[in-house]
């Protein structure tokens, strides 16, 4: 008689089912799990940028109260004339030199490249009016007589100040950017070029308080890197990624609608920029900037008038891309990685309309320094059968990709319209 054996062992049939089962809630686990942990870095993103945000607005509105030791014109000793008793500086020409100075004020102490930091103040100069007096000792009107004026230097910090030079007269802030920076780094070496945006905000945070503590204390320890090895410390959003910072986001389209271009500079309340005494058409109206936005230029009929902007601080996101310009492109694709805001190729010409018609024979220099956020000079020299053919900061990328990059870009002004 045959015995029949009992059945101990799965099927095939039956394995194959749990695996499947188990696959299934290992997926499931994992989706969540990854879910999960996208979440908190883009919480943690939100909370960095929002703390850098904090830090940056506090600066921005210290500058628009700062004293500035600006030189007093009554100083300036006489030209030799027997009736010219000194020089005076008028109002409005004392705003524009103001404005100038809070301009470069903001290029050293809120920087988002490295030459910010390392070039020297501005050699900033203002029109003067001689002071006369005839010879019943009446005091002569010179106001309007243009071919009187004389230029004169009124900066109040040193405009030699060399890079890694401790003797030199500049700002305090700018002096303790340049104390925190390695001694033997390659200034325009790839390595420092990267990520400059994520290493000036380490240098700003690093020299910031908030609430009297240092504000670097309130970023985690784990968002405080160096991706590119080149002994400058960077400021990482919750992807280990370094964050984008453009302080003068001038060609930046916000589709939250935070933006007003009618909104005049904050810094500029009594409207001297150059722009205001620009006449449409005219020779001066070379150095015009565009609206990259609508195609026009400043000094069309309808000239658009400099507008306020604030610093743009961001994240790449989950994908790690930025999809952003962050440095000037030329006309011919070339991305300035090196741009310098006091190159004296984008200083601004010293025409008729700003100082007066002897002023570029006198002073033998057509131009004038002139740290200007919406970067006109470089626009109009970038233009395109009259069209501005080059990208500014804040612009999408000239790639096929880039607008993907920009959707799940993290950014400070997507936190001032949204909770946090």
């Amino acid at each position: 008689m045959n015995q029949q054996r009992s059945k101990t062992a799965f099927t095939l049939v039956e394995v194959l089912v749990v695996i499947v089962i188990l696959s299934i809630m290992g997926a499931m686990v994992t989706t969540a799990v990854s879910g999960v942990t996208t979440t908190a870095k883009q919480s943690r993103t939100k909370t960095i940028i929002s703390i850098v945000d904090s830090v940056l607005a506090e600066h921005y509105a210290n500058l628009k109260y700062r004293q500035l030791p600006i030189e007093i014109p009554d100083l300036f000793l006489p030209s030799g004339n027997a009736n010219e008793v000194g020089y005076e500086v008028l109002a409005s020409e004392a705003a524009r030199v103001r404005l100038m100075m809070i301009r470069d004020l903001q290029r050293m102490e809120i920087p988002d490249r490295l030459s910010d930091i390392t070039t020297a103040p501005s050699q900033i100069y203002a029109a003067t009016n001689q002071v006369l007096i005839d010879n019943s000792g009446n005091v002569v009107n010179t106001r309007d007589q243009k071919n009187q004026r004389k230029v004169m230097s009124v900066s109040w910090y040193s405009p030699n100040a060399t890079f890694l030079n401790g003797g030199d007269n500049i700002p305090s802030r700018l002096a303790a950017y340049r104390n925190r920076m390695p001694a033997n780094l390659t200034l325009n070496s790839p390595e420092a070029l990267a990520n400059q945006g994520a290493e000036c905000l380490y240098l700003i945070m690093a020299t910031s308080y908030v609430g009297g503590s240092p504000a670097l204390e309130a970023i985690p320890a784990a968002n405080i890197g160096d991706t590119d090895n080149d002994g400058l410390r960077e400021i990482l959003d919750g992807w280990g990624n370094p964050l984008g910072f453009i302080r003068w986001p001038v060609g930046y389209f916000d589709p939250e609608l935070s933006i007003d271009k009618t909104i005049p500079d904050d810094f500029d309340l009594f409207r001297s920029d150059y722009a205001y005494t620009m006449v449409p058409g005219s020779t001066s109206s070379s150095a015009g900037a565009y609206d990259v936005l609508s195609n026009r230029n400043y000094f069309d009929d309808a000239p658009i008038k400099p507008w306020s902007m604030r610093p743009l601080v961001f994240s790449a996101g989950p994908d790690g891309e930025y999809g952003i310009t962050t440095d000037p492109i030329t006309a011919a694709g070339v991305s300035m990685a090196n741009y310098n805001y006091q190159a004296s190729n984008w200083w601004w010409p010293t025409t008729v309309d700003f100082y007066g018609e002897e002023l570029p024979s006198r002073t033998g220099n057509p131009t004038s320094p002139f740290p200007d956020p919406y970067l006109r000079v470089f626009v109009s020299s970038n233009l395109n059968n009259g069209l501005f053919a080059g990208r500014l900061p804040g612009q999408p990328l000239p790639t096929t990709t880039a607008v993907n990059e920009l959707t799940d870009n993290i950014n400070n002004y997507q936190l001032q319209v949204s909770p946090r």
